[in-house]
């Protein structure tokens, strides 16, 4: 991804030397953006220049400290989280504000600790998300300086080296970083370094920082789906508070002191060169990033492998000092980025197999429960059907039985018709020969053996229909 240096300017407050009526830049009004109006103290001009973000000061210095985080650096821990190395440093003249940016008091906090509280923060929020991916941080922290074009370990011992990769990035030699687990050893560790880093006083400054300050974090993730899918994110958070550029007439330095600026101003203005041909449309072949150990240090936030954010902290009051300031800042805001995302998987085949078997198993069941849950069904579909077959024969054995005892009744009266029939034969017949009569007597008998045959099957054909329907 590739994306320009984001510039902030930060306007101080004025300090008890400097009256209201010294004060030579105002930070513009909201109509006209993110502007800062430059006015000479001989002249009528305003000038006004336009950056990323501008912010000036208030009454209420915790709100003014929280602001600047919340609207300018937050984004940087989440580009981090992201995958994306990070860089955030403060730039400009001793007495700037630099420091104050950067980390602050213990009753104001700066940039640095609220975004090594935020960083565990988030941590907690994924580890105790109920998602099913789990996500697991490895949190590593070191803190050097560069004093005198030396580099040295402000959390371990001795000095350090500045080398060259083979991917021609650049990294310091010998250089021991802590892992950490909580915010608190976080911020132990930024402490320690800070009691560490070399601070002396000028006319300038009571406390000027004699040292370029980069605190590193390097964040690991590693992410395991639900699959068995393994990725990893790496990246690296620089906050840097650089010493301030110094004019020996307005320090009035000498001794150590005096040599300690020289090298502050000559890494200074190592760093404005690379920025001035980095912001150029047609680049030079070479950049001397060689020229400072800084500039060295930090090859890959300018112009390389890095989201970057430069804080130009200005004063009020002093109209020279801003004004270089400013044109340095002007520069950054020119100079791209190649930021890439710093993320792979990792294949785990044993892994994977176990978390789609389970899977697997838990459809299996899930199928099964649906096979169970159609089998009822059907098995209710047919009961249904049998109740309405039984009961359909029911009727009809109802109809048939009613049928067989009309039948039965009938045919009761008829044998009846024939008895009387047969008893009027007789007496009428009584003058007939006995030969006739006896004849006409079997032809009678054995029809009425017949009818009564037929009257006894229709009977017990009846009487089972009834008894089957009962049942």
């Amino acid at each position: 991804m590739s994306d320009n240096i984001k510039v902030a300017l930060r306007l101080r407050r004025p300090l008890g030397l400097e009256s209201v009526d010294s004060v030579i830049a105002r930070v513009g009004t909201e109509e006209k953006g993110n502007t800062i109006d430059i006015r000479h103290s001989k002249k009528v001009e305003v000038k006004s220049f336009q950056f990323d973000h501008c912010s000036t000061y208030s009454e209420d210095v915790g709100r003014d400290q929280k602001e600047i985080y919340e609207q300018l650096a937050r984004e940087y821990l989440l580009h981090a989280l992201d995958g994306y190395n990070t860089c955030i440093f403060a730039y400009g003249q001793t007495g700037s504000g630099k420091s104050h940016t950067m980390s602050g008091s213990a009753e104001y906090p700066g940039i640095i600790p609220r975004l090594c509280q935020e960083l565990f923060a988030v941590r907690e929020l994924y580890q105790a998300s109920d998602g099913q991916t789990s996500t697991h941080f490895r949190i590593r922290c070191s803190y050097v300086e560069i004093y005198k074009e030396t580099v040295q370990d402000l959390l371990g011992k001795g000095k350090c080296r500045v080398r060259e990769k083979a991917d021609r990035t650049t990294y310091v030699e010998g250089l021991q970083d802590f892992e950490v687990f909580t915010e608190q050893e976080l911020s132990h560790y930024f402490n320690l370094g800070n009691m560490r880093r070399v601070i002396g006083a000028t006319q300038v400054n009571e406390q000027s920082s004699r040292s370029h300050a980069i605190f590193s974090i390097d964040i690991e993730q590693q992410e395991t789906s639900p699959l068995g899918h393994t990725s990893k994110r790496k990246s690296s958070i620089k906050l840097i508070d650089l010493a301030g550029s110094e004019r020996v007439q307005a320090s009035k330095t000498t001794g150590e002191h005096l040599k300690e600026g020289a090298n502050i101003n000559r890494s200074l203005s190592a760093l404005g060169r690379v920025i001035s041909m980095l912001s150029k449309v047609k680049k030079p072949i070479s950049i001397p990033y060689r020229d400072s150990v800084l500039t060295w240090v930090l090859k890959e936030s300018l112009g390389g492998n890095s989201k970057t954010c430069m804080i130009a902290c200005v004063s009020p009051c002093d109209y020279e000092e801003t004004m270089s300031t400013i044109r340095y800042a002007t520069l950054a805001r020119n100079v791209r980025n190649s930021a890439m995302l710093n993320s792979h998987e990792i294949s785990n085949g044993k892994e994977q197999v176990q978390a789609m078997r389970s899977q697997l198993e838990e459809l299996q069941k899930t199928l099964s429960r649906v096979e169970n849950q159609r089998e009822v069904e059907d098995q209710m579909e047919k009961i249904k059907l049998t109740n309405q077959f039984l009961e359909a024969r029911i009727d009809e054995e109802q109809k048939l039985a009613a049928n067989y005892y009309h039948e039965w009744v009938e045919m009761s009266a008829q044998r009846d018709g024939l008895m009387q029939l047969l008893g009027g034969i007789v007496r009428s017949t009584q003058d007939v020969q006995y030969s006739q009569l006896r004849t006409l007597l079997k032809q009678l008998k054995d029809h009425s053996w017949e009818v009564g045959q037929k009257i006894e099957l229709y009977h017990s054909e009846a009487t089972e229909c009834i008894k089957r329907s009962q049942e």
